[in-house]
């Protein structure tokens, strides 16, 4: 080995030049030089595909996450109100104090119930949702016609007349998915038979009327579209028996992804005397497996990083074999342990780097021309991959988390630098009496 800073390896200082210098050559130190330059171009490729595919899916997954949460919360609020037992005053106290909160965009009053609808082609039990029409017109998905590149919005027909005048009360708007199983189109009659109606000397009498169709909604999600429909909010106070109640103020924000931080104001708000919920409460189970599902892949693409960083070792063991010789005179000329041990830390370390570097470069390109990546695979294909039909969406879905890619960058330079622990911990400790005995 060539004797490049003789005397000067006393007295360097941590991470000096002369150890950047030494670590330099043994990276571009050919195989039959005894180098590692093949091994350390696997780790490299390793890291580099492993961060770029941890990028990538969490991206998309972050894409699927935002485009369901944006349908399922078009209709859906972010925190409820149960105010069953409040009257009609301290229901206008209470929405006039939460929409004060700052972030808050709506508290909406609203009337909720379960009819059976039936027509001539079919009949279906259904969610009825009755709100005021001017909070209606206010939901993202009523405010435009149909998008089929979003898969949601109206259909037919349109809001002008929902709630309007004598005749406006009479209007409901159906989900695309009731309309299909009444088989009804707008301006079509359907008629709601509800369990709730006036009480008389035998008993409750079931109430029925008959409404019109004013438009046909479609949210893209089909729990909703298949089992929703709206009416003016006074009417369902009327039908379902709720003259002076409501029954929850449905509060919508700017941000949904802190609405379980909103519980606590806006309980506040109304005095803690009802209950308060975020909109997970209402199926805790499939919002926590969206999460456990998140979390779980970043575990296991974070293992696909760690056993690409192994590779590491491999090489890093081999050059310190190879090398043995070269510790040996570094250290005869006074160079110490912890300087042998950094320096195959810069070696370990700058593969894990660099790789990592360039799987985040590669990993926000990709996620950026997803689009274009898409039309090239469907074009290599000669057919659509992507069904719209299937997933209510154009376009594969994909959302930069610069958190995320902290995080990637972090565990991938943290691994890399883990990993070399080993090794370089084994080339300080070299002896050099025995490195050099058979030389």
């Amino acid at each position: 080995m060539d004797n490049p800073a003789a005397g000067k390896t006393s007295g360097a200082l941590p991470f000096s030049p002369y150890e950047f210098m030494i670590a330099g050559r043994y990276l571009r130190t050919k195989r039959k030089h005894g180098g590692v330059a093949l091994i350390a171009i696997i780790s490299f490729l390793g890291i580099m595909l492993a961060v770029t595919g941890l990028i990538a899916i969490l991206s998309i997954m972050n894409g699927f996450r935002t485009e369901l949460y944006n349908q399922l919360l078009g209709f859906h609020p972010h925190v409820y109100v149960d105010v069953r037992l409040m009257d009609d005053e301290r229901v206008g106290q209470s929405v006039e104090r939460i929409e004060n909160i700052p972030g808050v965009v709506s508290a909406n009053p609203v009337v909720q119930g379960q009819v059976m609808a039936t027509t001539q082609g079919g009949e279906a039990f259904i969610q009825i949702l009755a709100v005021a029409p001017e909070d209606f017109a206010q939901m993202a998905v009523v405010q435009a016609t149909y998008d089929p590149t979003s898969g949601r919005g109206l259909t037919a027909g349109d809001v002008s007349e929902f709630g309007v005048g004598r005749n406006g009360g009479d209007i409901v708007i159906l989900g695309e998915g009731v309309a299909n199983q009444l088989r009804v189109q707008v301006g079509d009659p359907v008629t709601f038979l509800s369990a709730r109606g006036a009480s008389g000397p035998f008993g409750v009498t079931p109430r029925r009327k008959t409404y019109y169709v004013g438009a046909i909604l479609k949210a893209g999600v089909s729990t909703i579209d298949n089992a929703l429909a709206f009416m003016p909010l006074e009417q369902g106070r009327l039908f379902f028996s709720r003259e002076g109640q409501h029954d929850m103020i449905q509060v919508r924000l700017e941000d949904y992804s802190i609405a379980p931080s909103y519980v606590e104001s806006v309980s506040a708000a109304v005095d803690n005397a009802v209950p308060v919920y975020d909109f997970t409460y209402l199926d805790p189970g499939y919002f926590n497996a969206l999460q456990f599902e998140r979390t779980a892949m970043r575990m296991i693409m974070a293992i696909v990083i760690a056993i690409a960083a192994l590779n590491i070792i491999s090489g890093l063991v081999m050059l310190v074999k190879n090398k043995s010789r070269d510790i040996a005179i570094l250290r005869t000329m006074g160079t110490t342990q912890s300087a042998i041990l950094r320096i195959f830390l810069i070696v370990g370390a700058s593969i894990g780097m660099l790789g990592t570097i360039a799987g985040i470069v590669l990993g926000i390109v990709f996620v950026v021309n997803i689009g274009p990546i898409q039309d090239f695979i469907t074009w290599t294909a000669g057919a659509q991959v992507w069904d719209p039909s299937v997933y209510y969406l154009y376009r594969v879905p994909a959302e930069l988390d610069w958190g995320e890619v902290v995080f990637v960058s972090t565990f991938g330079l943290v691994v890399s630098l883990l990993v070399t622990l080993p090794p370089a911990w084994r080339a300080a400790r070299l002896d050099p009496v025995e490195a050099l005995r058979y030389e």
